[in-house]
């Protein structure tokens, strides 16, 4: 693995190409330009614009690199450096004009993550990481909170709209913690929850059902801020995560085990 530095500017100079796009289409969407992929799943030429704009970037600067995209699928030739990017992590809230919502691009190196951005248009904040390098939000070094009080920790959460499970596990996982826990919020998208965690605005976070696009660049920016995850499935395909700093991520975890299994370890 070399040119760390590189593979991370490039993530942010893309995350910054694709935010472009969403922040010239927001609030001019109307629903004839809105696509139903499947049940309750969106996409519009404002996703499939910001991917298109980002995968020519990427590999216009690294052609021998993979890119996947969440809505054109796989670019360029098999290659241990695999860009995973979501164009718009958000497009519920992005189509009903709720400013949560973020473009997200993660690299990994022989199945790895090792670099990733993550760019809020709205608000104009970017995120960043790569391994060993610490991660940083508009250039400020960030950190996971220090909290080991469940009274006064905050956790983020997201549920699928088209789970494949019996939603009554989340409701079950989600109501022992919303007792012990000072709060729970739902923003509507995970690249954007993981990234508050890591600058410490929640102290921990649980997703289900992910894809890789939608987490991969946060994994390696809540590590690098001190946080730790556990990742339960497979990665690469679907996958559930948990995440926080160390007392909270353990405190979810072992709620989620009483009702669900957890095949992954702490990292």
């Amino acid at each position: 693995m070399d040119n760390l530095e590189k593979f991370l500017e490039v993530a942010k100079i893309a995350a910054l190409a694709g935010g472009e796009v969403l922040k010239e289409n927001f609030g001019k969407i109307r629903k004839e330009n809105i696509e139903e992929k499947g049940e309750k799943d969106f996409v519009s030429y404002v996703d499939k614009t910001s991917e298109d704009r980002i995968k020519e970037l990427i590999l216009n600067y690294f052609p021998d690199h993979e890119v996947v995209g969440e809505e054109r699928g796989k670019e360029g030739k098999e290659s241990p450096y695999r860009w995973y990017i979501d164009p718009l992590d958000g497009t519920k809230n992005y189509i009903n004009g709720f400013p949560i919502f973020a473009v997200s691009i993660g690299l990994v190196y022989e199945n790895e993550p090792i670099a990733g951005a993550v760019y809020l248009p709205y608000y104009d904040h970017l995120y960043w990481a790569a391994k060993g390098i610490g991660a940083y939000k508009n250039g400020q070094r960030i950190s996971v909170k220090e909290n080991d009080s469940l009274k006064h920790a905050g956790v983020v959460y997201g549920f699928p709209s088209r789970s494949k499970r019996d939603i009554s596990i989340y409701l079950s996982i989600f109501k022992e913690i919303f007792y012990e826990v000072g709060s729970m919020r739902r923003p509507g998208a995970a690249a954007v929850d993981i990234c508050m965690v890591a600058e410490g605005i929640f102290d921990g976070m649980m997703e289900f059902e992910m894809k890789p696009w939608d987490i991969m660049a946060g994994l390696i920016i809540l590590k690098e801020a001190g946080g730790v995850y556990t990742i339960s499935g497979n990665l690469f395909e679907v996958f559930d995560v948990f995440a926080g700093n160390s007392y909270v991520h353990d405190f979810i975890v072992n709620v989620a085990r009483k009702h669900m299994e957890i095949e992954g370890v702490k990292k």
